[in-house]
Order: structure tokens, then C-alpha cells, then sequence
């Protein structure tokens, strides 16, 4: 995995972080941490064709727990949705909350928080969450995934 994404035009080389969590067993969690080259965007889309095109496409027992970005660009909060779109690019992402996450009782969500922010004229240039879609069996993710426009892409925050 960690060569796929090296092997990215639009990935900065020497940004990857491979972090492996101690334990033991064949399959450990482990993170992945790479950054855009300076000026470009990660394009998610080339990122699902390289990993498809590894035997992780294939019968494998590993899997993906979630991918976490940051997108930089602009906010725009409307009656029914609220977008990212992303700077310099025609990619844009539906931001909302996590289905799965749980709230604290009495505190906001993430995307509750950001609308307020936004609300009270503050300028959002960054958000970080995780991408709907990529969790679970590398086969079963990638084979969902098959299809799908990244400008289609549900952003959520955890």
C-alpha cells in the first residue's frame, strides 16, 4: 500500500509515514500519513485505480478502517446540502456527519459546528474528515467504489 502511494505523481515522496500499531498477528492496524506535492491535489480517483491494480483487489483478508483528508477550498452551506469545493478544481465533496458517529449528549457535531462558524462570517479554508466508502475489506471497498465520481464523494466528519 504504502508503494502505491509513492508510486502517485500528485504524492509528495517523502511525506509518507508508515506507522504500524505493536502487537502481533499476520494483519496489524497501521496508518498512512502522505501530503499533495506543493501545488497539486491528490486526486482520490487515480488513488482507488492504483490500489485496485495491487492484489489487494483481490482475496485478501486486510482492509482499510478509514481515509481521513484534509481538503482546502471554499464552504458553501445550502437549504438542503453543504459543499467543499475544492480550490483550483471542478472536485467538490458533500460534508456531513458521520452516520455511525454517536454525539456527545448536548454537544454539537462537527458539521453543526462548522455551519455555526460559518454562520458567524468566519472563513473556513481547510476541513479534515473522513471520505463515506472507504471502510472495510480492501476487495469489497474497491469494488464499491468502482464507479462512483470522486466529485460524488461523501465527506464526513468523525
Amino acid at each position: 500500500m504504502r508503494d502505491t502511494i509513492a508510486r502517485q505523481s500528485d504524492v509528495d515522496k517523502r511525506s509518507i509515514k508508515y506507522e504500524v500499531e505493536p502487537g502481533s498477528g499476520e494483519y496489524r492496524n497501521g496508518t498512512i500519513t502522505f501530503a499533495a506535492k506543493k501545488g497539486k491535489s491528490i486526486d482520490l480517483q487515480k488513488l482507488q485505480d492504483s490500489i485496485r491494480a495491487t492484489r489487494l483487489s483481490e482475496n485478501t483478508r486486510s482492509g482499510v478502517n478509514y481515509l481521513e483528508i484534509t481538503v482546502e477550498g471554499e464552504v458553501v452551506v445550502g437549504e438542503k446540502e453543504t459543499l467543499l469545493k475544492v480550490r483550483g478544481k471542478e472536485q467538490q465533496f458533500l460534508l456531513g456527519d458521520d452516520p455511525n458517529a454517536k454525539p456527545e449528549q448536548g454537544k454539537k457535531t462537527p458539521c453543526q459546528r462548522l455551519k455555526d462558524a460559518l454562520a458567524k462570517g468566519k472563513k473556513i479554508a481547510s476541513v479534515t474528515g473522513r471520505v463515506q466508502g472507504w471502510s472495510g475489506r480492501w476487495p469489497v471497498v474497491l469494488r464499491e467504489l468502482a464507479g462512483k465520481a470522486a466529485r460524488n464523494t461523501k465527506y464526513s466528519s468523525p
